[in-house]
């Protein structure tokens, strides 16, 4: 059965799970309306807005970089004699501080200029970077070391990575959210695909430091997109003149999300399958080199062939626009995801091994990117950080718990094992809650409204909780000014 098949069946199966169109107007007067997501703008619609693209462009190469050094760790690690458990303990460390700091990095997301903090943050990274290089390149890097510098990378990334997901808000409208979000996601795993590979040459002919000192050149390249974006085309919510204190404005966020299943479940989904299933930095290297017999060069071509995979499954999404099934992507997504991982689990040849990965990274790709569109699909820009916080949370903050259960299941009984076992773990997580996105999930509408004379319907359900504290175009989220045009006639990017 194709992926086509399985999705075309799931749709079948469940009510529409789709992003709705606004209705037409009830007069017989027509009213031209702004282009919707994915319809005749394009698959690169995000990308007809100068802010999206500078960032986009730098993100891109910068993320090479960033690729290279996350290849390059662990195989040091086994460099220096490291054990399973201790690169399950790397892992651990470097997103063990998101389980702290992500909710303070949504804080900061909704109160602060997004753009300055990322700024700030990709500072600290590359500083981090060029550390790791630097003891490296010397020869008294040791293992302890590398603990340390992940639990600084972990911390940076605890308050970016909030703070990055809600930006992409920022700089586009909301027609063209859900079209950033894939290409977003495809600029991740086109590094996915460069990195690796390159970091595979690299590690054969000069080691790991080589990739460490790229790494930290590269973020030159997203520091100076980032400096070049216009803070006057911005897309920014109205901040609140009030601020509340910190705990009480994290407990906000979560409060939402508690009571908005449309959140709640592929949050719920996300996290389950992020501690048992998405191991493959800890596992994936064991794996190369314990069970396939490969070297560095192929553990580096393995990693490349699965973000083939993944940039596969994002460019879909981009391509399908709006009307794309979000459950039954996500439900099928996970499906495909945990038959693939049994598989691997199962395989001791390099060739079967190359393939497997391939639809991993495709099906990984289709169900965590259409868990991120349904969690912001309608998500109030005055939260937007602070959810996106509980996002990261639940997708990095798992991570100590799976490196720790990767690495274990490793030492004991060796990487195929935390496979297979990840792989059932997830199961059973994906039939607890696919059955309730199934049952109690209604998804909300991207589209902005067409015109001040025709406003949509009115909301109801999840939508009106979504919808109540949504910005209208000109008042808390207004269009940069030099953009702004008529009512009726739509944004231009």
């Amino acid at each position: 059965m194709t992926l086509a098949d399985l999705t075309r069946r799931l749709a079948s199966s469940v009510p529409s799970q789709m992003l709705p169109t606004p209705a037409p107007p009830a007069n017989d007067r027509a009213i031209p309306v702004a282009p919707r997501p994915g319809s005749s703008r394009g698959p690169f619609a995000a990308m007809r807005h100068r802010n999206y693209r500078l960032f986009w462009i730098g993100q891109v190469l910068s993320l090479v970089g960033t690729w290279m050094q996350s290849v390059s760790e662990p195989w040091l690690v086994l460099l220096l004699g490291g054990s399973p458990l201790q690169l399950g303990i790397v892992l651990a460390l470097e997103f063990a501080p998101s389980t702290v700091l992500a909710p303070l990095g949504g804080v900061l997301a909704d109160r602060m200029d997004k753009r300055m903090v990322i700024i700030w943050t990709q500072v600290a990274a590359a500083l981090q970077a060029l550390v790791l290089f630097a003891i490296t390149v010397s020869g008294v890097v040791q293992i302890w070391h590398i603990f340390i510098l992940a639990f600084v990378l972990g911390c940076i990334n605890a308050v970016n990575m909030p703070v990055r997901q809600a930006f992409a808000a920022e700089m586009v409208p909301r027609r063209d959210l859900l079209n950033a979000i894939a290409l977003n996601s495809a600029s991740f795993n086109a590094a996915r695909i460069v990195g690796p590979a390159i970091a595979g040459v690299t590690l054969a002919l000069w080691g790991p430091a080589v990739n460490f000192g790229i790494n930290a050149v590269s973020y030159v390249a997203v520091l100076v997109g980032l400096a070049m974006i216009d803070p006057s085309n911005l897309y920014r919510a109205a901040r609140s003149p009030e601020s509340l204190p910190v705990l009480r404005s994290v407990a906000e966020g979560l409060r939402y999300v508690v009571r908005t299943p449309s959140v709640l479940w592929p949050l719920v989904l996300l996290g389950g399958i992020s501690i048992f299933g998405l191991n493959f930095q800890t596992l994936l290297p064991l794996f190369a080199v314990h069970t396939l017999g490969l070297k560095a060069d192929g553990y580096g071509a393995l990693y490349a062939v699965m973000g083939v995979g993944s940039l596969v499954g994002s460019m879909s999404l981009a391509f399908a626009g709006s009307r794309r099934p979000l459950i039954p992507l996500i439900i099928g997504g996970g499906l495909i995801f945990v038959t693939f991982e049994l598989l691997l689990g199962a395989t001791r040849s390099v060739a079967p091994a190359y393939v497997w990965v391939i639809f991993i990274g495709l099906s990984s790709m289709l169900m965590i990117n259409t868990i991120n569109v349904t969690v912001q699909a309608g998500v109030p820009d005055q939260l937007r950080g602070r959810v996106m916080s509980l996002y990261v949370l639940v997708f990095a903050g798992s991570s100590p718990i799976g490196g720790l259960f990767a690495g274990g299941v490793a030492e004991l009984w060796g990487a195929p094992a935390g496979f297979v076992l990840g792989a059932l773990f997830s199961l059973v997580i994906l039939a607890v809650a696919g059955w309730q996105l199934i049952r109690r999930v209604s998804m909300p509408s991207l589209s902005e409204p067409a015109s001040a004379e025709a406003p949509p319907p009115q909301p109801s359900g999840v939508d009106a909780v979504v919808r109540a504290d949504e910005p209208r175009a000109g008042e808390s989220r207004p269009e940069p000014p030099r953009r702004q045009i008529a009512a009726g006639r739509g944004t231009r990017g």
